[in-house]
């Protein structure tokens, strides 16, 4: 429980002061404790209550265009693949998490190198495919940071955009995954507890976002990123060589 408490806080500051990683990093905490099946269930429940407290914590920064081309694609394809996340054993449901938080890396760079200019079609077809990975994995928000950007979003607009799609995505996952019986009662409480102590952790990471420049905000964000996929990565060995 101890890991636990001082995981929800590290992670969540670091959430706070960069917008991104603090979910994945906390997901690679939780892993080895309760399993990874149960994983993405629980933190959906958690990650509600983080995002919804850097949403409040940000609301004076918030892009309501941006947030309502992202959505509105993202919530169907959402549903219709938290339906085949039961399906998915450890093994695939760990190299698809760190597949796509690894891949992410890469493209944000990419797009930051090529300048993209984002316009609001891409941003609707992004919201489609953010949707989709998100029924399955934790994560998939980090191929959201280029266009958000490449939209012409500061840091503080991005941080605050950015918790209020992911509070309404994982307001839609949690109704998902209880409608098909993947998130009882213990889990509810876990995702709740690991919410909660997010919390003041989102707080004083706010703060810290407000001193932090673009520079040392992209190395953060790719170094945690970094190290929470390789995480997955490796859980996806060690259960592929547990079964063989």
């Amino acid at each position: 429980m101890t890991i636990i408490v001082f995981g929800a806080f590290i992670t969540s500051y670091i959430h706070g002061a960069t917008g991104l990683a603090g979910g994945i990093l906390l997901a690679a905490i939780l892993a080895p404790i309760i399993g990874v099946t149960p994983l993405v269930p629980v933190m959906s429940v958690t990650l509600l209550i983080s995002h919804l407290a850097r949403a409040w914590f940000n609301k004076g920064d918030f892009h309501r265009g941006v947030y309502f081309l992202i959505v509105l694609p993202a919530i169907p394809a959402l549903i219709i693949t938290t339906n085949l996340y039961a399906s998915l054993n450890a093994a695939w449901i760990s190299g698809i998490l760190g597949t796509v938080v690894l891949i992410s890396i890469p493209y944000r760079h990419w797009a930051a190198h090529k300048k993209i200019k984002t316009r609001k079609s891409a941003l609707v077809a992004a919201g489609a495919m953010h949707g989709s990975l998100t029924g399955v994995s934790i994560g998939p928000g980090m191929l959201l940071v280029p266009l958000m950007f490449g939209y012409g979003l500061t840091k503080e607009a991005f941080v605050a955009s950015f918790a209020a799609i992911a509070l309404t995505v994982n307001s839609v996952r949690v109704v998902s995954f209880g409608a098909i019986g993947l998130l009882p009662l213990d889990y509810l409480a876990l995702g709740f507890l690991t919410g909660l102590l997010s919390i003041p952790g989102n707080y004083v990471g706010r703060m810290s976002l407000r001193r932090m420049n673009i520079a040392r905000h992209s190395l953060w964000v790719d170094l945690l990123t970094c190290l929470a996929g390789g995480n997955f990565i490796w859980i996806m060995l060690r259960e592929i060589m547990a079964r063989g």
